[in-house]
Order: C-alpha cells, then structure tokens, then sequence
C-alpha cells in the first residue's frame, strides 16, 4: 500500500450514523477486525484493552436505541432501519496498570480501517449505556466499559470540509450529506523547528 492509498482508506472510514437494514456482520469479520486491533502499540505494552463482541439482534437493538446519536444533530434521531448490524464494545481492565486512553485510541484507528477495508463503516460510541452493557453482559467490577463501537453497511454520505471560525460540530446538508469539519493542517502544527 502505497502513501495516497492509505490516505484514500483513513479518509473513507468516517463514522456513520446510517446502516444498511437487513444486512450482517460475522463473528468471523468481528474477530479478524480485532486480531489487526490487538497488535497495535500498547503503552508499555500491557495490553489493558478488552473486548465483547455483539451480534445478537436482540442486544444489538437494545443497544442501539438506549445510546445517544449524534448529539450535534438536534433534529435527527436513527430510525430503525439505520440501525448497526453488530456492536465491539471496549473495556478497559483496571488490574493491568497501563494507559488505556493512549491504547483505546491506537485500538479504535485499527478497528475503523480494518472495517473499512472489509466494507463496513462505524461509529465510536462513549453514550453508550455502560449500564446496559454491565447488565446485559455479565461485566466483571474489574473491567469498565469505555466505548461501543457501532458495525454495519454504511449507507451515508460523509463529507470532510474545513472547520469555519473553529466550529468542527458536524452538520448535515438539505440533501442529508454529513459534514465533518476537520482542522487545517497549519491549524493543528503549533511550531515547527
């Protein structure tokens, strides 16, 4: 993979709000996406990342209709035919002393392009209900619940477009194209020495 294919992939894995109804992702597709997320760096590699895989409609819905959308879009809410086809949820395990925010992170960039290049889309999900997520799957006190992560057939159509004024909330068009506004490069480079 050359440099502007890569660049191609990181610019195409947008999160999604929007699914395709009646499609499905495998335990299968869910675990190679993971076997990629698992050998990415780990603060003094210790590795505090866990995971649970959800593909079971019954937990998928329930997940899917207690989390918040896109809370910048006051007038939208999913409908049940944009809803995922599955859920990885990340936990991180507090008997391993690491910095899981520095691993969530490296974490979640690999799940997002491995999705992609298998042609899913997904949507990283802190308002998801830790909760629910504890209840539903028999979490031990050990372990929190950091973020779910959405998995489907994107049926959206993401923009990126420079942030105006600083204001990177995201916005949709009248023809419902999603936009995200992203930072210039001279605005995020402070210095260069």
């Amino acid at each position: 993979m050359n440099y502007n294919e890569l660049k191609t992939l990181v610019q195409d894995a947008r999160t999604t709000r929007r699914f395709k109804k009646d499609s499905s992702v495998s335990f299968e597709d869910l675990r190679e996406i993971l076997d990629l997320a698992r050998i990415t760096s780990s603060a003094k590699n210790v590795q505090p990342i866990k995971y649970i895989l959800v593909t079971k409609e019954e937990d998928v819905l329930k997940l899917s209709t207690t989390a918040a959308w896109a809370a910048h879009l006051k007038e939208w809410d999913q409908s049940e035919d944009e809803r995922p086809s599955a859920f990885i949820l990340m936990l991180n395990d507090r008997m391993i002393d690491g910095f899981p925010m520095f691993d969530a992170g490296a974490s979640f960039t690999a799940i997002s392009l491995a999705a992609k290049a298998k042609g899913l889309s997904t949507c990283p999900m802190a308002s998801i209900n830790k909760e629910l997520c504890k209840e539903l799957f028999v979490i031990p006190d050990s372990f929190d619940v950091m973020i779910g992560i959405a998995l489907g057939v994107g049926v959206e159509k993401v923009e990126l477009v420079d942030a105006k004024n600083g204001d990177t909330n995201y916005y949709r068009l009248e023809d419902q194209t999603h936009c995200v506004p992203k930072r210039t490069l001279d605005q995020i480079i402070i210095g260069e020495y």
